[in-house]
C-alpha cells in the first residue's frame, strides 16, 4: 500500500468506527402495539407518537404490533405475546411505549422494575394493579379513561334536542352494551365507578357472540341511550373465532334498536353511530412520545414521574343519522367535529 493512501484509510476507518459507535449508543426506544398498524385507534395514536419524534434521528425508534383483535384464541394470544417479547430481546430498548391492555397483560408486566428498562404505558382502561405497575420503579403512563364529563354534557344537549324527549323532564337513562372483551370489562367497571351527575347509568351488558348482541339489542328497555366502543370481538356462533365486521354490527344495531346509540370511542361515528364522545388518541401518543424524551434527556426514572389521566377528547357526528332521527346538534359540535376531521355526512 502507497503510504499516501495510509491517511485516508485511516480516515475512513475512524469515520465508520465514529459512525458505528454513535450508532449503537442512541438511545433505543420501542412501541408496543396490542392491535394491527390499520386499526383506526393504533393508527391515530401512532400521528400522537410521530408528532413528538418527528426529527428526532438521535433516538433509534421500533414498532411491533401484536394483532391481539384478530383472534380471540388463548393459543393464539400466547403465542403473540412469546413473538412479541423476542422482538424485545433482541432489540434491547431503553424505553418501552406499550400502547392497549392487551400489551400490557401479555408482555409488559413481565419487565416490571427490569433495571436496564423503562416502561410507559397508554390507552390502560382500568387499573394498574393487575400488571403490577403499582409502585414500579420503572413505570409510568396515562390512563384511557371514558370523559364521563364531556359526555353526560352532550347527552344532556342531545336530550334537548332529541324530538322523541322534547317533553321529558325524568333523569336520562344510559346503559353500556358491549362484547367480552378484557378492555370492555375494564371500561365498563370504570363506568360503573364514575360520577354521572343527573344521568342515571343502568350498567352494562356483555356478550360473547353477534347473534346474543343482537338479543340484547332487541330486548333494550329502561333506558335512553345506549352506550357502545367495544364491539370487534363479537364471533359468530357457527365460526366461533370469527369476528363480525364492526361496520356491519353497527349498522343492524342502528337499524334495528329503539334508542339512539352514542359512541364512545370516536371512531364509533366512522362505523356509523350518529354521536360519538371519546379521549384523544393523539394525545395518548404525544404523552408517551414526550414522557420518552424527557426520560432520556433528563436521566429520570419512570416511577418518578406522576400517572397522567387523559385531559383532552374529541366529538364525532354523522349527520345523516342525527337527521334521520329528526336531531339538530348545537353547530359548535359541527364545527368541533369537523375541525377534529371527524364530521360524517
Amino acid at each position: 500500500m502507497k503510504k499516501r493512501n495510509l491517511p485516508m484509510l485511516i480516515f475512513f476507518l475512524a469515520a465508520f468506527g465514529i459512525f458505528f459507535w454513535a450508532s449503537s449508543t442512541r438511545p433505543k426506544v420501542m412501541v408496543l402495539h396490542s392491535y394491527d398498524q390499520d386499526y383506526i385507534w393504533t393508527t391515530e395514536v401512532n400521528v400522537g407518537l410521530e408528532r413528538v419524534f418527528s426529527g428526532q434521528s438521535w433516538i433509534k425508534l421500533k414498532s411491533y404490533y401484536m394483532k391481539t383483535k384478530q383472534s380471540k384464541d388463548q393459543s393464539y394470544l400466547r403465542r403473540a405475546g412469546i413473538a412479541a417479547k423476542r422482538a424485545i430481546d433482541n432489540f434491547h430498548p431503553d424505553i418501552l411505549i406499550v400502547i392497549d391492555d392487551p400489551a400490557q397483560k401479555l408482555v409488559a408486566m413481565d419487565y416490571v422494575n427490569d433495571p436496564q428498562m423503562s416502561i410507559i404505558f397508554a390507552g390502560v382502561n382500568g387499573g394498574i394493579e393487575a400488571y403490577g405497575y403499582q409502585g414500579a420503579k420503572n413505570v409510568t403512563g396515562i390512563f384511557e379513561r371514558k370523559p364521563i364529563a364531556a359526555l353526560v354534557e352532550t347527552l344532556q344537549v342531545l336530550h334537548r334536542h332529541n324530538p322523541a324527549h322534547k317533553n321529558s323532564s325524568e333523569l336520562i337513562r344510559v346503559k353500556f352494551l358491549a362484547d367480552d372483551g378484557h378492555s370492555a370489562h375494564r371500561d365498563a367497571d370504570f363506568l360503573a365507578g364514575a360520577d354521572w351527575g343527573n344521568i342515571r347509568y343502568m350498567g352494562s351488558t356483555h356478550v360473547a357472540s353477534f347473534a346474543d348482541w343482537q338479543e340484547a339489542v332487541r330486548q333494550i328497555e329502561g333506558t335512553d341511550y345506549l352506550l357502545v366502543g367495544a364491539y370487534r370481538k363479537l364471533t359468530n356462533k357457527q365460526e366461533s373465532e370469527k369476528f363480525i365486521g364492526p361496520k356491519e354490527v353497527i349498522r343492524w344495531t342502528r337499524d334495528n334498536s329503539h334508542v339512539p346509540m352514542i359512541g364512545m370511542n370516536v371512531f364509533c361515528s366512522e362505523d356509523g353511530t350518529m354521536l360519538s364522545v371519546g379521549i384523544s388518541p393523539y394525545e395518548q401518543g404525544e404523552y408517551a412520545a414526550s414522557t420518552a424524551l424527557k426520560i432520556i434527556r433528563e436521566q429520570i426514572s419512570a416511577g418518578d414521574i406522576p400517572l397522567e389521566i387523559p385531559q383532552q377528547y374529541i366529538v364525532a357526528m354523522r349527520k345523516s343519522i342525527l337527521d334521520k332521527r329528526g336531531v339538530q346538534m348545537p353547530k359548535i359540535y359541527e364545527a368541533f367535529s369537523r375541525a377534529a376531521n371527524y364530521y360524517y355526512d
